[in-house]
């Protein structure tokens, strides 16, 4: 039920710490990975294809995911890159302005099919699960649109999710698309647990651990993750992504026994 989250894969880390990190992490049985397109500096993919190629795991990713050109976020893609290639291939996700997410024709199939080269060039050697549409704007899906991108995604064998979704889309989701993968934060859960808990086939938690702040390793922290983890009711597809971004939260991942399904 743990999915690992990605976002600073080749940028608070470097690849090849990354890649060590994964390694663990398949080894222990845990092969699913969450990344986007911008995810460590724009090398997430990349480093997660490298790790394809010698494992067997799956990737989720997402389309949406934002990032400008700036001085400092070049200076972190050429500090960090691991070879020309992938250097020239993280610029391809930039984009000129945060206000690119607004525009109506950013979302439409026909741009999304045509980024979707890209990823699946990025990632060619990877099982692709989930593509999420990230965070849509209000107004940007509707039930037309949706069954439309559903039906492409799976004659790609891919299935269609939506991360950090708009309120006001709710109950579009929860009426006619229940089988779509969803990804939301505890907060968002706990708002509308009810309706979630009675419609939706796969709810994915993002940042449990960050947002109840479990960051010790003392009894009490110990004591509230197991509460939380009592109140999903598992006959329901829950999963929960947890980033893990360096050897210290990978340890303490361990130390709170989720790998070893303790709890």
């Amino acid at each position: 039920r743990i999915i690992i989250g990605t976002s600073g894969w080749g940028s608070k880390i470097s690849f090849n710490k990354s890649y060590e990190i994964g390694s663990k992490l398949i080894e222990l049985g845990i092969n699913n990975f969450d990344t986007a397109p911008n995810y460590g500096s724009g090398y997430s993919h990349h480093i997660l294809n490298q790790l394809s190629k010698n494992y067997k795991m799956s990737v989720d990713t997402k389309f949406g995911d934002i990032t400008i050109p700036s001085f400092k976020e070049l200076a972190k893609r050429f500090y960090r890159f691991h070879d020309y290639k992938s250097f020239k291939r993280s610029l391809g996700y930039l984009q000129l302005s945060r206000n690119v997410r607004k525009n109506f024709y950013f979302w439409r199939i026909e741009n999304l099919k045509k980024n979707l080269g890209f990823f699946f060039e990025d990632l060619k050697d990877s099982n692709i699960n989930i593509l999420y549409l990230h965070s849509p704007p209000l107004g940007t899906i509707n039930k037309q649109y949706l069954i439309e991108l559903d039906k492409f995604l799976k004659s790609k064998k891919i299935k269609l999710g939506i991360s950090w979704p708009n309120e006001k889309d709710i109950d579009l989701l929860i009426d006619q698309f229940s089988h779509i993968q969803l990804q939301i934060s505890f907060e968002f859960y706990l708002k509308h647990q009810n309706k979630l808990i009675k419609n939706f086939r796969s709810v994915y938690i993002n940042s449990i651990l960050k947002n109840q702040n479990l960051t010790t390793n003392n009894k009490e922290n110990y004591s509230l993750l197991k509460d939380i983890l009592k109140d999903f009711q598992y006959e329901n597809n829950y999963k929960f992504v947890i980033g893990i971004n360096s050897m210290n939260s990978f340890e303490k991942l361990t130390k709170y026994s989720l790998i070893n399904k303790k709890l």
